[in-house]
């Protein structure tokens, strides 16, 4: 099969590719992982099987994304494992060698996969697989007989066949690692701190001693008369004293510039591991960009993306946090926003509507705005079904300013739309975009203009391992609110329940009576916070100011406390905890919703539909969202039954893809839950999967499944698998 007829574009194919790349890399460590987990004895048959259901679901992927070697690779390495399975195989130190030969040269396959040598690496790599399968014993006086080591022409750095590979153009590195080192910066920092106070200590004593060996001058000075023994004993011990004072003060200074110098260096290290769990907007914008299309091809709607800033780099961490935001942000501008292309004509717009995604930095935040070019929200019909669904009263709703009406939006999660579709018209959306944004410790604002369009704009953390917070004190103990959640400080009443911000009346959130301090007995300083639309006044017994510090999670013992959202070590070494916005708005907002959850008896099913992909593969994942987006669904991705399961009790999916073979839960276990629900006993559902034997087919028709298509996937194969009865 080649590259044009695997029905992705170029730039998608690509991407997909570069998927597939990073993900066999993680299934060929797991192997290894497995194999050298067992010494020099045979793997345990529970390894073996998941040696083979990993590499089982690299064959899948490999030919999903049109690499047909790798297929090939992984089906002789998926065999050889099989032959190693049986007890009659022979197994010694030899054979694991042999096995973690062969995984390590299929990692250098995958780096050199495009180039024009990357057949004669494929060929010496089935010799070697090859030679697994059918291991000889060879002579005691010779030397065991391994294939030859791939030639230089092929790998090495010393070739004559050309220049050398660029080096590789991705190190990867477990997340956990880079957390680990940030960690381990961290202590570096608190330990500067320690030495800086001894360092203060030291200077404190070499002033003390100055002053005694002045001190000591003087009374030898005074008793000049006396010529003894002693007194001239004396004399030398003040001189001798005022070099080592004079020694100790220079040193401690010198030990002070030294201690600045390792503060800058440990500052530049936590900056750099900060980088390192950086990416870029453009793999965000990527995949908008694929939504954006499947959207288009669904409703019909004109509309093309625009993005400015892709360069923008933040924490990988709140980039995979955010894809289902911007979906839905992007769902809501073709549901409510756009235009159909005469109306937009009949206004003078341009047909063609336009989304725009822009990406920058402002100080230690990420803004994100998603905005449209379109009709703008309707803050009068907006205002009228606030007060029709009990969220406002008439009274409110005529004192209200169209700002007012717009951050409704925001805090109830009300729909202008009457009836639900697929897009929108539930009222969560805009529900889910705040509380995941809120959740990472940013903020959502809206503003939109009749006639000209609408935009959503996300303040969010760069990182989520350094943030900016600020710290107070409640009895001595200090804690930590992130800076995004607190909009000002003011004072309040001993016996206040409630405060004035800027003309809105505010509850207020006694600090230390649900810290367990008591009452207050006087007037306090208070910090107003803000979390999901909501705000409260805090009170506290001193502020201390905003702070950068490093978020640490709560150990098992302090995890069951749900106050806490994480914690920080003061340069003292103190323990500091951060407190969760939620909880406290929970506490002073108890009717305030919490979460969204999508009403699983709502009305559904007026485009193609809402399909659940189910699959343990990224790259396949992603090359079906592409392929099922391209014929008009809108597409909620699983990477194994278990999630699956769980995404099925909030959402009520028109059609369920899913592999068999995946961890935690498979395929068939899936689908005979599923099946048990009155929702989903007649829901179609497609199996795709390398193991298209007599008995899987079997199983499938038990369970009522409509296809079960043989990996590699194609357009072809889903359409014709879809249309199957």
């Amino acid at each position: 099969m080649s590259d044009d007829e695997l029905d992705f574009d170029p730039d998608e194919l690509a991407m997909l590719r570069q998927l597939f790349r990073s993900e066999a890399q993680d299934a060929l460590e797991t192997v290894t992982a497995r194999l050298l987990a067992s010494g020099s004895a045979r793997p345990s048959p529970e390894a073996l099987t998941e040696m083979m259901r990993v590499t089982h679901t690299l064959k899948g992927a490999a030919g999903t994304v049109g690499r047909h070697a790798m297929v090939d690779l992984a089906h002789r390495l998926e065999s050889a494992f099989v032959a190693l399975g049986r007890e009659a195989s022979p197994w010694t130190a030899a054979t694991a060698d042999r096995v973690v030969e062969v995984l390590d040269a299929l990692r250098g396959y995958l780096d050199h996969v495009d180039e024009p040598n990357a057949d004669a690496l494929a060929d010496a790599l089935r010799a070697q697989i090859d030679h697994i399968s059918r291991p000889h014993r060879p002579a005691a006086s010779q030397p065991p007989a391994f294939v030859e080591p791939l030639p230089e022409t092929v790998l090495g750095p010393e070739s004559d066949a050309g220049p050398p590979p660029e080096p590789k153009a991705w190190l990867r590195v477990d997340p956990e690692r880079v957390d680990a080192l940030m960690s381990s910066a961290g202590e570096l920092l608190f330990d500067r701190t320690r030495i800086e106070r001894r360092v203060q200590l030291l200077r404190t004593l070499a002033r003390d001693l100055a002053r005694t060996r002045q001190a000591l001058h003087d009374a030898v000075v005074d008793d000049t008369a006396v010529r003894s023994p002693a007194r001239i004993a004396l004399v030398d011990a003040e001189v001798a004293l005022a070099g080592q004072a004079a020694l100790l003060s220079q040193t401690t200074a010198a030990l002070l510039d030294e201690i600045e110098a390792l503060r800058r260096t440990i500052g530049e290290l936590q900056r750099g591991l900060t980088r390192i769990r950086m990416e870029s907007a453009r793999s965000l914008m990527t995949h908008a960009a694929r939504t954006l299309r499947a959207l288009r091809r669904a409703t019909g709607v004109t509309v093309e993306l625009r993005t400015v800033g892709e360069d923008t780099e933040f924490d990988k961490a709140v980039a995979e946090h955010l894809v289902d935001p911007i979906t839905q942000l992007l769902r809501n501008a073709v549901a409510h926003g756009i235009e159909p292309s005469e109306e937009r004509s009949a206004h003078g717009k341009p047909p063609v509507a336009t989304i725009t995604i822009r990406a920058r930095q402002d100080g230690h935040s990420l803004v994100l705005e998603v905005g449209d070019d379109g009709r703008g929200i309707d803050t009068a019909a907006l205002s009228k079904r606030l007060v029709a669904t009990g969220a406002w009263s008439a009274a409110r709703a005529r004192l209200a300013n169209d700002a007012d009406v717009l951050a409704a939006l925001l805090d109830t999660g009300i729909s202008i739309r009457g009836e639900a579709d697929e897009l929108a018209g539930r009222g969560v959306g805009i529900g889910l975009v705040r509380q995941t944004v809120a959740k990472l410790g940013g903020e959502v604002k809206v503003a939109s203009t009749p006639g000209k369009g609408t935009t959503f704009t996300l303040r969010l953390p760069l990182s989520t391992a350094l943030a900016q917070a600020m710290l107070f004190k409640v009895d001595g103990q200090v804690y930590a609110i992130p800076s995004v959640h607190v909009s000002e400080t003011t004072l309040v009443d001993a016996h206040a329940t409630t405060a004035t911000v800027r003309l809105d009346v505010v509850p207020v959130l006694r600090l230390e009576q649900l810290l367990g301090h008591g009452a207050a007995t006087d007037r306090k300083p208070a910090i107003v916070v803000s979390f999901a639309g909501k705000r409260l006044v805090c009170t506290v017994d001193k502020i201390i100011g905003v702070r950068e510090i490093i978020i640490k999670p709560l150990g098992p013992l302090l995890a069951p406390l749900t106050l806490y959202a994480g914690a920080t070590v003061s340069g003292s070494g103190k323990v500091q905890l951060i407190l969760d916005p939620a909880q406290l708005v929970r506490r002073t907002h108890p009717d305030a919703p919490v979460a969204a959850h999508t009403d699983p008896g709502a009305s559904s099913a007026v485009l193609a539909g809402r399909a659940l992909v189910v699959d343990d593969s990224r790259a396949i994942r992603e090359a079906m969202t592409s392929m099922l987006g391209n014929e008009g669904w809108i597409v909620d991705v699983a990477e194994d039954g278990a999630r699956a399961l769980q995404m099925t009790r909030q959402v009520r999916y028109d059609l369920v893809i899913t592999d068999l073979e995946m961890p935690e839960l498979g395929g068939f276990e899936l689908i005979a839950r599923l099946r048990k629900d009155d929702r989903f006993k007649t829901t179609p559902v497609v199996i795709i999967t390398s193991r298209a034997n007599p008995e899987h087919r079997r199983r499938a028709r038990d369970l009522s499944v409509r296809a079960l298509v043989a990996k590699p996937i194609t357009r072809r194969k889903l359409l014709e698998a879809l249309s199957a009865r």
